[in-house]
C-alpha cells in the first residue's frame, strides 16, 4: 500500500499504526492493601492520608478513605502511634496486611557509605531507621533531619529513584525531613519490609511505593495536584476513571468526590499507593532490577507498559 493510499473497502484509519489496547492491570483475588500517603510536616498527622482496598476473586472495593492521626498530628505523636495503628490495620485483615508507603524505606548507598550505615541499611527501613536516631538523637525531628542533610552534603538518588522517574532524591531539600521521620516510624515496626524480607505469615507487609508513577505509566499523567494557580479537579477524575477500567477498581461516588476535590492530592496519593502494592503482590514482587544495591531498596508499582 502507497503511504497516503486507502486501505481497501473502507475509509483510512484515524488510529496511529501500531496503537496498542487499553491498560489492563491485575489486582489479587484475595487481600486487604493500605496505602499511606505520607509528609513530612509539623503537623504530618493532618496531611498523612490512608485508602484501605479490599480485593476479592469478583473485584477490588476501595473500602475506606481517612486521616488516621489528624486527633493528634504531631510527628512524635505519629510515631507512638503508628505500630498500634498497623497491629489494628493488621488484625482487621486477619494477618494479611500489605501497606504501600509513600516514603523512602533507605538512602543512596554513597550516604550510607559516608554516615557508617551501610551495614544497617543491608538489614533494612527499621534497623537504619533505629541507627539515625540514635546518631542524630533529637526530640526535634526538624533540627535531626537537617542536620543529616548537613553531614550528607550533595544530593544523590538512589537507582530505584532513577527507574522510577521521582524528581527529589531522599535527603534533598524538599524530601529529607519526610524521609528521616518516615524511617523513624518504621524503626518501630514489627514487619516484613520488601525486598529486604521475604513475605510472612501473620505479619504486615511494607513497600515502598512512588503515587505519581501509575498515573503516568497508566495514562501519560504527570500532575494531578493543583498548584502553579492551575487547578485540575478534571485530572484526578480522569485518574480514577483510568483505575476502574484498568484494574476494575470499584469506588462510591462520594469517595470519588473526596478524592476529586483534594486539590493538595493526598487522597489520591493513598488510593493510587493501595494499587500500586496491590499490583505488586500480583506480580509476586518481581520487579527489583539487578544493579540495584540491596542496601537502597526498591519502588514497587504497577508494570511499566501494562498494556501488553
Amino acid at each position: 500500500m502507497a503511504p497516503n493510499q486507502e486501505p481497501e473497502g473502507g475509509a483510512p484509519s484515524s488510529s496511529p499504526y501500531g496503537r496498542c489496547p487499553p491498560p489492563h492491570v491485575n489486582l489479587p483475588q484475595r487481600g486487604m492493601f493500605l496505602g499511606l500517603a505520607w509528609s513530612g510536616a509539623d503537623d504530618a498527622g493532618n496531611h498523612i492520608v490512608a485508602a484501605q482496598i479490599e480485593c476479592e476473586p469478583t473485584r477490588a472495593r476501595l473500602a475506606k478513605i481517612w486521616r488516621p492521626f489528624r486527633d493528634q498530628p504531631g510527628r512524635l505523636q505519629v510515631i507512638d502511634r503508628f505500630p498500634a495503628f498497623v497491629v489494628e490495620e493488621a488484625r482487621w485483615a486477619e494477618g494479611k496486611l500489605t501497606v504501600g508507603l509513600d516514603t523512602p524505606f533507605s538512602l543512596a548507598e554513597t550516604h550510607l557509605r559516608q554516615i557508617g550505615l551501610l551495614r544497617r541499611a543491608l538489614r533494612g527501613p527499621a534497623p537504619l531507621g533505629k541507627a539515625l536516631q540514635e546518631r542524630f538523637s533529637s526530640t526535634d525531628l526538624t533540627a535531626a533531619a537537617d542536620a543529616l542533610r548537613a553531614e550528607l552534603g550533595k544530593d544523590r538518588p538512589r537507582l530505584a529513584d532513577c527507574y522510577r522517574a521521582v524528581p527529589n532524591s531522599p535527603t534533598g531539600a524538599r524530601s529529607h525531613r519526610r524521609t528521616f521521620f518516615g524511617l523513624a516510624a518504621l524503626a518501630r515496626l514489627d514487619a516484613a519490609f520488601l525486598p529486604w524480607d521475604d513475605p510472612q505469615a501473620g505479619k504486615p507487609t511494607f513497600v515502598e511505593v512512588y503515587p505519581p508513577h501509575v498515573p503516568r505509566i497508566l495514562a501519560g499523567i504527570a500532575s494531578y495536584r493543583d498548584d502553579d494557580g492551575v487547578s485540575r479537579p478534571s485530572v484526578r477524575a480522569s485518574i480514577l476513571r483510568v483505575l476502574r477500567s484498568a484494574a476494575r477498581l470499584e469506588f462510591e461516588m462520594e469517595q470519588a468526590a473526596q478524592i476529586v476535590e483534594d486539590g493538595e492530592g493526598e487522597t489520591l496519593d493513598a488510593v493510587l499507593a493501595a494499587a500500586a502494592a496491590a499490583a505488586a503482590q500480583e506480580s509476586g514482587y518481581q520487579q527489583v532490577p539487578h544493579n540495584v544495591p540491596r542496601s537502597e531498596g526498591w519502588i514497587y508499582s504497577m508494570r511499566e507498559e501494562p498494556w501488553r
